[in-house]
Formats: structure tokens, sequence, C-alpha cells
């Protein structure tokens, strides 16, 4: 069975597919509002003139909102990656963090462990032990 941690996620979703689509019809109806806006107000063209510059320039103004589109498309899987190597980046400083953690406690116990086998020993010896317990580790919080 497969680890879902494991599977990569694709890189292009349905969700990204609709969000492209919509950034394309927002891109081209901008771009067919600004230039029939352009022909009527800057260039006082009557709406037909407007019109027929409109039918004239279609294939360039739907490739500038394809350009768009995919421009817009390109920074937002951009960012997405950052966000995700973000995320992993800090999920294996946490996992990190705490085998370093739980190997420091066993290295405690370890020497704990082994202070109290010289402790035992010399009781049964009949020796006075005077060594001090270990020192609880340095640099922690707890």
């Amino acid at each position: 069975m497969e680890n879902n941690k494991d599977k990569q996620a694709p890189m292009f979703t349905v969700r990204d597919t609709e969000g492209a689509m919509v950034a394309f019809a927002i891109f081209a109806i901008a771009s067919l509002a600004t230039v029939f806006l352009h022909e009527i107000l800057l260039k006082s063209k009557g709406f037909l003139e407007a019109l027929y510059t409109i039918a004239d320039n279609f294939p360039k103004i739907m490739s500038a909102a394809t350009t768009l589109t995919f421009i817009e498309e390109g920074i937002d899987v951009m960012f997405q990656r950052l966000r995700d190597s973000l995320k992993r980046e800090k999920e294996i400083k946490a996992e990190s963090e705490a085998r370093g953690e739980a190997r420091g406690k066993a290295e405690v116990y370890q020497e704990i462990a082994a202070w109290n086998a010289r402790r035992m020993e010399a009781e049964a010896r009949g020796e006075k032990f005077t060594e001090p317990p270990p020192a609880p580790p340095q640099g922690t919080s707890k």
C-alpha cells in the first residue's frame, strides 16, 4: 500500500483548470471592453465602427487574453509550489526536532542508568558512592 505522503500531487487539477478558464474569461472581456471604449472615447468612432475594429482585431485581443492567462497561472503555480515547499520544509524541521529531542532524552536516560548501575555496584561492594547524579541537559526550556 502506498503512503499518501510519498504521492506527488498532480501539477494541474480540475480546480486549477476552472480558475484558468475564469481568468481567461475575465482577461478576454476586459480586453474587449478596453478596445471598445478606446475606440469610442479616444478615437471618437461610432458604435458600429468600434465593433468592426474589435472584429478585425479579435485574434490579437484573444492572443493577449491568452498570454495574460498563462502569465497569471504561471505566477499562481509558482506561489503554490513555494507554499508547498515551505510547508514541507516546516514539516521536515519539526520531524527533525522531534527526533533530536527523543535522541537527547534517550542519552539522558542512558547516563542516569549508567550512574545508577555504578551506584548499585558501589553499594554492593560496601563502598561509599560520592559521584553526583548526571545534570539535566543544557539548553532545554522545559
